[in-house]
C-alpha cells in the first residue's frame, strides 16, 4: 500500500514545482523555465502559468491549531544542568526552549525508529540571486527526499519539519522577518496552510505535497549576504530565544532527534571576495562546540545533510564568478561550513553538492539512501 502513495507524493511534488516553482523568474529561453512554463518577453510564465496547480495558499478556511493525534511527541526532561568547564565558550546549552503542551506527549509505545520517537527536520535553504539558476536542481533535491524518506518519516510519533532561509525572509508576516524564524508564506507572500496551523509541517501534511510545496518556494531574492549558521542557530533558541516560543510556534523540541539539512552554493565567511561578512554572532572557532552544545545529549541526537558548492571527488571545481551580478554566477566552494558539518563523526552527516549537477537525473538518489541508512544507525533501529 506505501509504494502507490510515494510515487504519487514523487509525481504531485514535481508536478507542483515545475507548473508553478519556476512562474514570474528571469529567463532568457525556455529551458530556464522548466517543462511546463514557456520565457516570454525574459519572464517564465505563459499560458500553462494560468492552469498551474500553485494555488494551494489561497483564501481558504483559517485552519485550527487542533493537535492530530499523529504529531504527539515524548519530550525528554529539560531541568537538567550542563556544566560548562572553565575556557569553554560555546553556547549555553539549550534545555528550556520547549513549550508544555499537549502535543509533546507520546501516545502509544509501537510508533518510533528505533529509541527516536519525534523528529525535528530543518532545511536551511539559500535563498540569495545566486541560487536562481539552480531551482531545478533544488526541485530534484526536495523530490529525491520526499521519495526516499517518507517511508522512514512515518514510523517515528511525530515530525516537525521546517524550513528557514539564510536571510530574515521577506516574505514572512512583518513580525517574523527575522533570520531562524520559519518560513510561512511563499515567495508571492501567500499564507502556506498546513495541517496543524503551524509554520512547519507535522506528520499529517507529509502526504501533501501541494502544502509543502509553499514552505520550499522561497525564491531567490534574498540578501546577498547569507547567514546560514547565524539562521540555524537562531532557529533552534540558541541565538535568539524568543523564535520558538513565539514565530516558530514549539517547532525546536530539545528531545527530539535534529536533523539539519543545510543548502547552499556559496561559504558562510567574513569579509568575502563580495565584502559580506556572514555569519558574525558566534565566532566560527566556536561552532563546532555550538553545534554540541544544542541537545542535553550532546551529538546523539543530531545529524546533518549539506549539499554545498563543492565538487565530488575526481570532479573539476565549477566556475565561480563572485563579481557578476547580482549575487555571483557559479557554486563556490565552502570550506567552512564543510568542515562545520564535519565537526560531527562520519556517521552523523552525509555530504552531497550542487556543482555539476544536471537536472532531472537521479543525482542525490545515495545521498539519501546514505541520510536514511545512518539515521536508523543512529536510533538504534
Amino acid at each position: 500500500m506505501a509504494r502507490p502513495l510515494l510515487v504519487a507524493w514523487a509525481l504531485a511534488l514535481s508536478a507542483c514545482f515545475t507548473g508553478g516553482f519556476l512562474s514570474g523568474q528571469p529567463c532568457t529561453a525556455d529551458s530556464d523555465c522548466g517543462p511546463s512554463l514557456r520565457c516570454e518577453a525574459g519572464v517564465c510564465g505563459g499560458p500553462t502559468a494560468q492552469t498551474s496547480p500553485t494555488s494551494t495558499s489561497t483564501a481558504t478556511a483559517t485552519p485550527t491549531s487542533t493537535t492530530t493525534a499523529g504529531d504527539a511527541t515524548t519530550v525528554e526532561p529539560t531541568s537538567t544542568s550542563t556544566t560548562t568547564t572553565t575556557g569553554d565558550t560555546t553556547l549555553t546549552p539549550l534545555t528550556s526552549s520547549t513549550t508544555s503542551t499537549t502535543e509533546d506527549e507520546t501516545t502509544g509505545g509501537g510508533c518510533g525508529i528505533g529509541r527516536c520517537k519525534d523528529l525535528d527536520i530543518l532545511f536551511v535553504a539559500d535563498n540569495s540571486p545566486s541560487m536562481l539558476i539552480k531551482t531545478l536542481i533544488l526541485l530534484d533535491f526536495i523530490t529525491t527526499f520526499g521519495t526516499e524518506m517518507i517511508p522512514e518519516l512515518r514510523k517515528a510519533c511525530s515530525v516537525h519539519l521546517g524550513v528557514i532561509t539564510t536571510d530574515a525572509y521577506p516574505h514572512n508576516p512583518p513580525e517574523c522577518q527575522k533570520i531562524g524564524a520559519l518560513v510561512s508564506a511563499d515567495n508571492n507572500e501567500n499564507a502556506c496552510v498546513l495541517a496543524e496551523g503551524k509554520p512547519y509541517a507535522t506528520m499529517a501534511d507529509l502526504d501533501m505535497p501541494l502544502t509543502l510545496e509553499c514552505l520550499f518556494n522561497i525564491g531567490s531574492d534574498g540578501d546577498n549576504d547569507e547567514r546560514p549558521v547565524d539562521a540555524l542557530f537562531s532557529t533552534v533558541g540558541a541565538l535568539d530565544p524568543s523564535l520558538n516560543p513565539g514565530c516558530n510556534q514549539g517547532f525546536y523540541r530539545p528531545g527530539a532527534f535534529l536533523t539539519m539539512v543545510l543548502v547552499a552554493d556559496e561559504d558562510d565567511d567574513n569579509n568575502d571576495a563580495q565584502g559580506h561578512d556572514g555569519s558574525e554572532e558566534i565566532f566560527e572557532s566556536f561552532w563546532a562546540g555550538s553545534l554540541a552544545n544544542l541537545k542535553p545529549t550532546g551529538i546523539d541526537d543530531l545529524y546533518m545533510v549539506g549539499l554545498l558548492g563543492d565538487p565530488k571527488m575526481g570532479q573539476q571545481a565549477c566556475p565561480w564568478n563572485p563579481s557578476e551580478e547580482p549575487d555571483g554566477f557559479g557554486t563556490e566552494t565552502t570550506p567552512k561550513l564543510r568542515g562545520f558539518i564535519q565537526s560531527l563523526p562520519p556517521e552523523r552527516y552525509a555530504l552531497g553538492t550542487l556543482c555539476n549537477v544536471v537536472p532531472g537525473g537521479t543525482a542525490f538518489k545515495s545521498l539519501m539512501e546514505e541520510f536514511r541508512n545512518e539515521l536508523r544507525v543512529a536510533c538504534g533501529a
